[in-house]
């Protein structure tokens, strides 16, 4: 495949776009008032315990505390200066293993205790970031665990012949013992000076942090993660990438600085956007982004995906719409799916979606293609970097999975709810307001015996509640022996109506 990348930088906005055969695989955006947290190491203070929750919330400085579960708590860490004790890792993690439970909270934390933490969640609507006292520092072909001692390799490095050779050259690196390291995928065909240049430069910023750490005052922000455009260039701008194209000449700077450092194999695919058609329109990109946003996600035979997102779910529902098929109902259901299993892991990539996620597929009566699509669902989730933990596809076609959320989906960063239909996503039938008006004018007529009254409304429920068919008005008129005047306003929303009285 043909993969590219392109970032669009404004003032107040990043947006960066993955392209693989000139096709939107994957699409990210950070603005000013939106910047990334996740990964960023904070000192911070207890501020309560819970332990009928499991979980400790913590002051690190934002505007709601974060929260620590057991989980995510090294045992006996209490204080943060137990945290940078030398080779307390490898300790503390064996002793964990051995326990195969851990203590409850309020034996490993108690209020006022000082804990360097990080983000692995962002804020998310009424909740506060999630915090992790295993700290992660990512590079571009490692990743260093300061409180663990193991070498780890990726699962995506498949071959025997390569592991090998990795492990090899991080046995030569003559890494310190108390920390730990994972070789990322992308380490895959690094030289042994690639490892020992990053591996130098991920310990001589711990040390840094550590530092820092010892001089600051809680709470404190110790350690900031890279922007958007630092991120992708670290973790998206790979081998099999032809080229990271920027219109931003002080990006462009950045990343050439950063790539002369950590991949310098590279610096010949960045390219400088000069052109003064803008970059997403130049090379089509726009079109692609606004579609992100639809409910509806049309498939090349003729069917379609519908995508609800909930606050506890996303549902997915498969339609056949207008492909009919060749042989039967089975054979339309069956290839339906298979087109679907391979549009959703690229959905969800792109709208950046988490949390528990339905999928309702048409029902099929094979349990062989039923399999068939469940594996190619399996298979095109291998490529997406958040977790993922999938159940099998049930008799009925539904599947159930899990999908890692870090931070806000795509919508919900660009939408809000709508203050007119209040979140539901519907409004009143002109029928449904009608009714609800004449019984509002009866009341008010029965009790405050206007002279008249002045009723302002949308054109298309004064055209329903003023036409002869319905007779509305002009019953009630006959009947309290009043004035009731229609006024026709198009500015106004279709549920409000606004009444007026005079005289008595």
């Amino acid at each position: 495949m043909h993969k590219e990348i392109f970032i669009s930088v404004t003032q107040h906005e990043k947006r960066i776009a993955v392209l693989e055969n000139k096709r939107i695989e994957e699409f990210y955006t950070e603005r000013l008032d939106d910047v990334n947290l996740v990964s960023n190491i904070y000192k911070g203070r207890v501020e309560s315990v819970l332990p009928g929750m499991g979980a400790a919330f913590v002051d690190i400085g934002l505007e709601k505390n974060g929260f620590l579960y057991v989980t995510d708590v090294v045992p006996g860490m209490g204080s943060y200066e137990k945290l940078l004790e030398e080779g307390v890792g490898e300790e503390v993690i064996k002793k964990a293993e051995r326990q195969k439970k851990l203590p409850p909270i309020n034996q490993l934390l108690k209020k006022g205790d000082e804990v360097l933490t990080q983000i692995v969640k962002e804020p998310i609507n009424t909740k506060g970031a999630r915090l992790t006292t295993h700290i992660s520092i990512p590079g571009r072909f490692l990743v260093l665990m300061p409180f663990d001692n193991h070498i780890g390799l990726s699962k995506r490095i498949e071959s025997r012949e390569e592991r090998d050779r990795i492990r090899k050259i991080m046995e030569n690196l003559k890494l310190p013992k108390d920390l730990g390291f994972i070789v990322r995928t992308a380490a895959q065909g690094a030289s042994d000076k690639d490892f020992f240049r990053e591996s130098r430069y991920l310990i001589n910023l711990w040390n840094n942090i550590k530092a820092k750490t010892k001089k600051s005052k809680t709470p404190a922000l110790i350690h900031s993660e890279y922007d958007l455009v630092l991120r992708v260039a670290r973790d998206i701008f790979t081998s099999d990438v032809g080229k990271l194209e920027v219109d931003s000449r002080d990006d462009f700077r950045r990343i050439s600085r950063f790539l002369n450092i950590l991949a310098p194999h590279l610096r010949p695919r960045l390219k400088f956007h000069e052109d003064k058609v803008p970059i997403f329109e130049k090379f089509e990109i726009e079109k692609q982004i606004e579609k992100i946003y639809d409910r509806v996600v049309q498939l090349k035979s003729g069917g379609y995906l519908i995508f609800e997102q909930t606050e506890s779910l996303v549902a997915i529902d498969v339609n056949s719409g207008k492909f009919i098929g060749r042989k039967n109902l089975e054979d339309t259901a069956f290839k339906t799916n298979i087109e679907a299993a391979e549009e959703v892991p690229r959905q969800l990539k792109l709208r950046d979606l988490g949390g528990i996620i339905i999928i309702d597929f048409i029902d099929m009566d094979y349990s062989d293609h039923r399999k068939s699509v469940f594996r190619t669902l399996e298979r095109h989730l291998e490529d997406d970097k958040a977790k993922t933990n999938i159940l099998n596809i049930s008799s009925i076609g539904l599947v159930e999975m899990t999908r890692q959320r870090v931070r806000e989906s795509i919508e919900s960063k660009s939408y809000q709810k709508c203050p007119y239909c209040n979140g539901r996503g519907i409004v009143k039938s002109i029928s449904t307001i009608s009714i609800e008006l004449i019984r509002k004018l009866e009341h008010m007529l029965q009790n405050a015996k206007p002279r008249e009254l002045f009723v302002s409304m949308h054109p298309e429920v004064a055209y329903y509640v003023s036409s002869p068919e319905k007779n509305m008005i002009r019953s009630l008129e006959r009947r309290f022996r009043k004035s009731i005047r229609i006024i026709e306003d198009p500015n106004i929303h279709i549920e409000e109506i606004k009444i007026e009285q005079r005289g008595a």
